[in-house]
């Protein structure tokens, strides 16, 4: 990739990462469904997958960690700049445990998805690997010239 390409990739990278940041956080607390006693936050559910998408699919279309980590960065400073307090707390951003998950869990998925190991492959063993010769195996011969 030339080096102008790679800078119009990351700073695109930043650009989506703050948009989908800024929208996720106003929806984070829309669709709320009633099931029994328990209420279920889709719209938080959906964001959260949403987060996970653009990183983990960063992560493994670009097979590097830059462009995620400005990804990311730019969710939580579009996140960030709604959820800063006014003079009479966060507009956008109630203090209750939707808010604290919406706030947190984006960035400890971040951390996990950012820091997992490239290709983790299987261990290869020590021991060589068995081989089969005829005339060894039980019950077993081999053709042989001599046994023609």
């Amino acid at each position: 990739m030339t080096g102008l390409a790679r800078g119009f990739t990351l700073v695109l990278s930043f650009a989506a990462g703050a948009a989908i940041g800024f929208v996720l956080t106003f929806t984070h607390r829309q669709y709320l469904v009633e099931v029994g006693p328990a209420t279920i936050p889709l719209g938080l559910i959906g964001g959260l997958a949403i987060v996970v998408a653009l990183l983990a699919g960063m992560r493994l279309a670009f097979q590097e960690r830059l462009a995620p980590m400005l990804a990311a960065a730019g969710l939580l400073v579009g996140a960030g700049i709604l959820v800063l307090p006014g003079n009479n707390g966060s507009l956008y951003l109630e203090t209750d445990p939707l808010g604290y998950i919406w706030v947190l869990t984006p960035t400890i998925l971040a951390i996990v998805i950012i820091g997992w190991p490239f290709g983790l492959t299987p261990r290869q063993s020590k021991r060589a690997a068995p081989t089969y010769e005829p005339s060894r195996a039980p019950g077993g011969t081999a053709n042989t010239p001599d046994e023609m």
